[in-house]
């Protein structure tokens, strides 16, 4: 089984000095930038604490064994709180026996219920709403539109996903493709281009996380139509800011990744101290264009000089 697992996990990893009371994050998949600003954030509440972290985490979304594997492999170590990304509903049995061991459990990014502590993660239907506002406003009100969705069983993009189409079915737009890309950045584009090609009028496009908004940024690319097409996605990357700067990318909704972790290692810290905790706490999104690019604030939510 560990061999299988081995193979179908890349992992990513980092221990801060020892294993002794340590605290385990498992991140999810489906935006390698996003999950490294979550590391960050946990490693910084770590050195902050004086606690030592110890993460790993599953690559691709939809691989829900190998989240399992990643999650056995922190608990190994003799980590007494895990902060957790669950990429599937059989994650809440594997927290009902983590706290029946005195292992608590706080979740971040998303929400699948079960025997959590806390939930520290982004409202993301709000957040597809605000994307879904821009695109109307963008488009005046008039228009069709495109929505690329990730993965059917991911509950974070499918909120996001929901609220865009709440927003521009509200404001007057049309939706006339409604697809589903997958988790891989490749095979996205491969189903994206082959599905925008043949279309003669699109006037918007969304795409709901890192992997999608990278696939589609390039297809517009490829077929010479990203200053045609409104193109507003999730998340960032630098390939994003630098679309936004050079007109091939209309805007994106952003998290805050960097405090879901901190957030989330702290509040499992203050449960094991016995102190109390809140048991949702949300963080912010921003939407991103040309215009604000330079503003202070979203420099350093985007990580940039």
């Amino acid at each position: 089984m560990k061999k299988i697992c081995s193979i179908l996990v890349i992992l990513l990893f980092y221990v801060s000095s020892s294993f002794a009371d340590c605290i385990g994050v498992v991140t999810a998949g489906g935006g390698q930038h996003f999950w490294e600003d979550v590391k960050k954030g946990a490693i910084q509440a770590g050195k902050d604490l004086n606690i030592s972290i110890y993460i790993r985490g599953a690559v691709d979304e939809a691989n829900v064994q190998g989240q399992k594997y990643v999650i056995d492999k922190v608990i190994e170590q003799g980590c007494i709180g895990l902060v957790l990304a669950p990429n599937s509903k059989k994650r809440i049995k594997d927290i009902q026996q983590l706290k029946q061991k005195g292992i608590p459990t706080v979740y971040i990014d998303r929400d699948i219920g079960g025997d959590r502590i806390s939930v520290i993660k982004t409202n993301n239907f709000s957040a597809g709403e605000l994307a879904g506002k821009k695109m109307v406003q963008a488009l005046k009100g008039k228009g069709k539109v495109a929505i690329f969705r990730l993965n059917k069983d991911v509950g974070t993009t499918t909120s996001r996903e929901k609220g865009f189409i709440a927003a521009v079915t509200k404001g007057g737009l049309k939706i006339v493709i409604d697809k589903y890309l997958g988790t891989r950045v490749g095979k996205a584009r491969i189903i994206s281009q082959e599905i925008l090609k043949n279309v003669s009028q699109i006037d918007g496009v969304f795409t709901p996380n890192e992997s999608t908004s990278i696939a589609v940024l390039k297809t517009l690319e490829h077929l010479n139509k990203s200053e045609k097409i409104i193109h507003i996605g999730f998340d960032s990357r630098v390939i994003m800011i630098n679309a936004l700067k050079s007109n091939q990318m209309h805007g994106f909704v952003v998290q805050d990744p960097f405090q879901i972790g901190y957030k989330g290692v702290y509040t499992i810290y203050q449960a094991l101290q016995g102190k109390p905790i809140k048991n949702k706490i949300d963080t912010q999104v921003v939407f991103v264009n040309k215009k604000n690019l330079n503003n202070m604030h979203i420099k350093k939510i985007l990580g940039i000089d």
